[in-house]
């Protein structure tokens, strides 16, 4: 929304998204802290707290939940930015035909199915498949 230029005459909700956007890139570095043993949960409620800033409870909680689910900050961060890759390839291969709609709906309608495969249905582009196939 914020690339859109939805939110240009607001500056304090663009500040209010930056702020978001900054929590989550300090929630992938608590997730691999914790995930290698460079924080224990309390340090990371602590830095949760005063680095974002939030309070104790919340900071306790986010800081639990990621020691209960490993890995789950970072791969949010990667998803957006396949996601990210997959729209900027969206928009140069079809250039004056791209349609951030068409391309919002296709997305929505296979949440479930792994970017780079949407990115090979909906462009034709297997650069992602062949990758995962060099690993073999």
């Amino acid at each position: 929304m914020l690339h859109a230029g939805l939110f240009d005459d607001s500056p304090r909700t663009r500040e209010i998204i930056w702020n978001f956007m900054r929590l989550r890139a300090l929630r992938v570095e608590v997730d691999v802290k914790l995930a290698l043993g460079e924080f224990t949960i309390d340090q990371a409620a602590e830095y949760l707290k005063t680095t974002v800033p939030m309070d104790s409870e919340t900071a306790h909680a986010e800081a639990s939940a990621f020691a209960s689910t490993p890995g789950q900050a970072i791969s949010y961060e990667i998803g957006k930015l396949l996601i990210y890759d997959f729209l900027a390839s969206a928009q140069r291969q079809k250039n004056d035909a791209f349609r951030l709609r068409a391309f919002h709906d296709f997305l929505w309608q296979n949440g479930n199915v792994p970017i780079t495969l949407q990115r090979w249905e909906y462009l034709g582009l297997s650069d992602g498949i062949d990758a995962v196939d060099r690993l073999h």
